[in-house]
């Protein structure tokens, strides 16, 4: 299929709108399930029993879903399980039975596992190849938005309407969400299927990623399910529509905040920053009895995943080749399935012992659990499949080897005479330019000169600039030297270009090929937020396969020689 250069293309955002649309409809169900059993008469652990049967079945299903997704047209079972999925919510006021509503929860999880790995795995497959990292961050704040926005709107009916209201406000919106996906243009070729086999319906490279985050989405569950019934034990009922409004407000600030951290590499700061943030926040929960308190905690529960969700998700898309997408979304989305389910069945137990403020408190536990199993093992196992390699590398280290530290650079005022003559003194065919701050602003390269010196009779893809060079120098004439005196006194940003192409300084060597491949360049900056780090080009990445191949032939010639 044909991939776009830019992340924000046209298919990307009616993804990123339907994906958004699906999680609102599903999260906007879950605080309104318990209201509702307390209404027809199903209370207690029984609510739990409710909730946590749609995750069960979730879970069965996902591998089914991998399967699905990457031995058939993505597009088209995605389109047939949404369709499926927004049954679901009239299923609820067609069946009011304890037992038939768990029948109902079990029908929901077995589609909803194919939604949920579906729209990211498309979301992927329509990204530029170099920026899928930085797209599927930006995707995976649907998930974040989502849980939060849907919660509010299901609250708000619920409150000012009915439950039968609510349900039929939700079903409404995944067939909104049926309408935006339909008006996609995604084409597949023809994949070669497999039989079905349990042991390729996990993607073991995704598991790290799946149980670090599964004990981080305990707390999640748990708030999310029984907020609107401690709203009610503490007499906030009126404050919890606000609640999510302050979560969506936490999610964006940090989406603003950090994207830039994110896109640099910066993932351990804001792991630990944001765990110490949930775990204060959930600890709060002990004496929680103002509406204020309650509010602050929603900002603070949003700051705080509204960092991790995005970031966990980047980590697993990033790392997996395209024709596993499919299943490795399934399998690392099992996280949410069992994290949420654990977290509502608990809540639905600690409600009738312990209570709900000291039960939402003690979630905070998993949130410890989830940050030592970072920090001993996930993030080191992280870098090691950015590295492509069997030894965990740092982030920073990604483009050490094989990039030249030592950069020239022009400023953004400087004119072509001085880009010229600068260029000429330090042996150089290029430069990014920078602005006085030190930041990427654009890049002048010889062909660049060339191509806009070059004569009207050669096409722009006939000659490159060793042979434009090579003409206008070997027999030169008035017309090219009056040609030269007419860009002396042009700002260098008038021949280079402004968007410059550059690749961040964790990315791997994989990547760097790529990129150079794709853009069809010789060199790039290595950049590390927006600042210049160095250069990558050909022949550096060159140099240093064939030094580290003769080192290791070196080595393995040494080994061989009789002791």
């Amino acid at each position: 299929m044909e991939r776009p250069k830019k992340i924000w293309n046209r298919n990307f955002v009616l993804l990123f709108l339907t994906n958004l649309l699906v999680l609102a409809a599903f999260y906007a169900s879950i605080p309104i399930i318990p209201v509702y059993c307390q209404e027809i008469g199903i209370t207690g652990s029984k609510v739990g029993i409710v909730l946590t049967a749609m995750s069960v079945a979730t879970i069965l299903f996902r591998p089914v879903a991998g399967y699905l997704l990457d031995n058939f047209n993505r597009y088209r079972v995605y389109l047939i399980f949404l369709a499926l999925f927004c049954l679901a919510f009239p299923a609820f006021l067609a069946f009011p039975i304890f037992g038939l509503l768990v029948v109902v929860r079990l029908y929901m999880g077995a589609v909803y596992s194919v939604c949920g790995s579906a729209t990211m795995t498309l979301a992927s497959d329509v990204l530029p190849p170099m920026k899928i990292t930085e797209g599927i961050s930006r995707f995976a704040f649907t998930i974040s938005i989502g849980m939060a926005v849907g919660p509010y709107v299901g609250i708000q009916v619920q409150n000012h309407l009915n439950s039968k209201t609510s349900f039929m406000t939700v079903f409404a919106i995944s067939v909104a969400a049926l309408v935006c996906v339909s008006c996609c243009r995604i084409k597949y070729p023809k994949v070669q299927r497999k039989k079905f086999a349990l042991k390729d319906s996990i993607y073991k490279p995704a598991l790290p990623f799946m149980c670090n985050m599964m004990f981080l989405m305990i707390p999640y569950g748990a708030v999310i399910a029984y907020s609107s019934i401690l709203a009610q034990e503490k007499g906030l009922t009126a404050v919890i529509p606000y609640f999510y409004i302050c979560l969506v407000a936490g999610m964006l600030t940090s989406k603003l905040s950090t994207q830039r951290m994110i896109d640099a590499g910066r993932h351990r700061v804001l792991v630990y920053a944001s765990l110490v943030v949930l775990v204060v926040t959930m600890a709060s929960y002990v004496f929680l009895n103002t509406g204020v308190h309650l509010l602050i905690a929603g900002y603070f529960f949003g700051l705080g995943y509204g960092i991790l969700q995005p970031l966990f998700q980047s980590f697993v898309t990033g790392t997996t080749p395209t024709p596993k997408r499919g299943v490795a979304n399934a399998t690392y989305l099992l996280s949410y399935d069992i994290g949420i389910g654990i977290g509502a069945l608990l809540m639905g137990f600690m409600q009738e012992t312990i209570g709900l403020t000291t039960g939402f408190a003690l979630t905070a536990i998993a949130y410890v659990v989830g940050g030592i199993v970072y920090m001993t093992y996930v993030e080191k196992y992280y870098h090691k499949l950015r590295s492509g390699g069997g030894v965990p590398v740092q982030p920073r280290d990604g483009m050490d080897q094989y990039m030249e530290r030592q950069v020239y650079a022009i400023g953004q005022e400087a004119t072509m005479r001085e880009a010229i003559t600068y260029f000429s003194e330090k042996h150089i065919s290029g430069a990014p330019v920078v602005s006085a701050g030190g930041q990427v602003v654009g890049f002048l390269s010889d062909g660049d000169i060339m191509r806009y010196l070059r004569t009207q009779d050669h096409a722009l893809s006939a000659m490159d600039s060793s042979l434009l060079f090579l003409e206008y120098l070997w027999d030169p004439n008035d017309i090219f030297e009056q040609k030269l005196d007419a860009i002396m006194d042009l700002n260098v940003l008038e021949l280079g270009t402004r968007k410059p192409i550059t690749i961040p300084e964790d990315a791997c060597l994989a990547d760097a090929c790529r990129l150079l491949s794709e853009a069809g360049v010789k060199k790039v900056p290595v950049v590390k937020g927006n600042a210049v780090v160095g250069i990558i080009s050909r022949s550096g990445i060159t140099n240093y396969l064939i030094r580290r191949y003769l080192e290791r032939k070196t080595a393995m010639e040494e080994n061989a020689l009789p002791q």
